[in-house]
């Protein structure tokens, strides 16, 4: 990305805060545009194929299976949870291969995932569970899965190598709210599904997933990518010469180590909480629904079996394990301690459709619950650039107390009462939150990665998703029937109060352990 105008000795006006970030942004290489341009088209297509994939199983390829709603809403734990191991796994990849390479091998695996998705109805109408439609159906999302496990990472770890320490904060910002802008744009999709139904509606998406694939390749050009990491690694060097002649060189000798110029310690080796957390994921898969878990398992067989094929395996894994970001033990527990706050996205589309259908029943709320259920997406998109325009400045961690807390508070307010002015309030309120945090997070990974391993920090960061996406669906149904029942008494408001008490345990976490944890300044140094 450009550099940005130089700060004037004269104080600028509050507007001019928060307009010279999108000037800045406006000036952004053809390198960035290429990573916003495809990333907006695939918020739009996941999002989605996404919001119609139960409904797919369910009617389609599930019909006469008992408990057809129950195995669908396992398929759809399936392709959250695995996209997030696959990232676990995947996230470097982009580190080694470059940027084009490894997000034009996404796009492409992310076709030919859909393309196998949308077919299978065709090709294989016999219905059923394990049925060649089923199956098929799987191969495809399998295939998306170890698709978008290259692609996340390699786009955030693009935004690192294309912009500077002064408009890094706005690209990521910008990312994060063109993959909701994308996310929105589903909502208006009712009359294309009734005209063709959902595998209609599958092959549409497919086809702009092409369209990306497509726009990568034109867009970022090998020439293109080269002379934008070429001017951002001359914009930070600029900007590191210029903070160590303002605040003197007080880098000390450090003794000599096996670290490798890619960032790794060959000698280091694996931390205690790194085998905890090891043992913690497989306890999850073990305790998933069975097909779920065939499913997971099979995802988590193609990385192991890869390693396996390695030689000196042994070595290698010791290395690879040690070596991951999550042995940073203040990584570890700060990436973790944001699970409370996050369940309350998985809320989004687990609970808030159902809460508002049932909780609002005879109102305009229930009739219309698509438009009020997609506000987020759209809010976020405005709320973004302007609420990162404005602290950008502000120390990371601070954003991430601050932003946690505004986001889980408002939860409360739905504890209150069932009421429109409750629901807008918790949905603005939140929103406002989220655009406080989640950028800046995305922020912090990418930038405390050692140099040379941004995407394996980025598919890391998006691990503690995985527990998320595993765990909420395993109670979020006990929930509904309990507290929010589509018929019999129904009481909204205490299953609410729960969802705002665990939500509100990060801020409390990251108050906590503000001291031991540090600023991302402090510890990129």
């Amino acid at each position: 990305m450009a550099q940005a105008t130089p700060p004037s000795s004269e104080p600028q006006s509050p507007l001019r805060e928060i307009i010279q970030p999108f000037i800045d942004l406006a000036h952004a290489p053809r390198a960035l545009w290429g990573i916003n341009l495809a990333y907006f088209l695939e918020g739009w297509v996941y999002f989605g194929m996404l919001g119609y994939l139960a409904m797919h199983f369910s009617d389609y390829i599930f019909q006469g299976v008992p408990n057809a709603d129950v195995e669908s809403h396992h398929m759809v734990l399936v392709l959250t949870a695995g996209i997030t191991i696959s990232m676990f796994f995947f996230g470097g990849v982009a580190d080694k291969k470059g940027i084009r390479t490894t997000l034009l091998g996404a796009f492409v695996l992310l076709l030919i995932g859909r393309v196998v998705i949308s077919a299978a109805p065709v090709i294989f109408p016999a219905t059923g569970l394990w049925s060649p439609m089923h199956i098929m159906t799987m191969v495809g999302m399998v295939i998306v899965v170890l698709g978008y496990g290259l692609y996340q990472p390699a786009a955030y770890a693009g935004v690192r190598k294309f912009t500077t320490g002064a408009t890094a904060a706005m690209g990521y910002a910008m990312l994060y709210a063109l993959m909701n802008l994308g996310g929105w744009l589903p909502s208006w999709f009712s009359p294309i599904r009734q005209s063709i139904g959902i595998t209609g509606v599958y092959w549409v998406y497919t086809a702009l997933t092409a369209v990306a694939l497509v726009t990568t390749a034109i867009i970022l050009t090998k020439k293109v990518e080269q002379k934008a990491i070429a001017q951002a690694d001359k914009a930070r060097a600029a900007e590191k010469a210029a903070a160590k002649s303002a605040e003197g060189d007080k880098d000390a000798a450090k003794p000599e180590s096996t670290t490798t110029e890619n960032g790794i310690d060959e000698s280091a080796s694996i931390p205690a909480h790194l085998w905890i957390t090891l043992a913690a994921v497989v306890g999850c898969v073990a305790f998933l629904p069975r097909t779920a878990s065939y499913v997971v398992w099979g995802i988590l067989a193609v990385p192991l079996i890869c390693a396996f094929a390695l030689p000196n395996f042994g070595r290698t894994a010791r290395i690879w394990l040690a070596n991951h970001p999550l042995s940073n033990t203040k990584f570890f527990f700060f990436i973790f301690a944001l699970i409370p706050v996050q369940t309350l996205f998985t809320y989004n589309w687990l609970i808030l459709p159902q809460y508002l259908e049932r909780a609002f029943e005879g109102g305009l709320v229930s009739e219309r619950f698509e438009m009020f259920a997609n506000l987020n997406p759209i809010l976020i998109f405005i709320a973004v650039p302007i609420v990162t325009a404005l602290t950008q400045k502000n120390k990371i961690y601070n954003m991430m107390i601050l932003g946690t807390f505004i986001m889980a508070a408002p939860a409360f307010l739905l504890a209150f009462g069932t009421s429109l002015t409750t629901l807008l309030s918790y949905l603005f309120i939140m929103t406002i939150g989220e655009a406080m945090w989640q950028p800046r997070f995305l922020q912090y990974a990418a930038e405390i990665a050692p140099e040379g391993r941004t995407g394996a920090y980025m598919g890391v960061a998006q691990f503690p998703w995985f527990l998320t996406k595993v765990i909420v669906p395993l109670y979020s149904g006990l929930m509904l029937q309990r507290y929010c029942p589509a018929e019999g008494a129904r009481d909204p408001q205490s299953m609410w109060l729960i969802f705002a008490i665990v939500a509100m345990v990060s801020p409390i976490m990251l108050v906590l352990f503000k001291g031991w944890v540090g600023d991302l300044q402090e510890k990129s140094k």
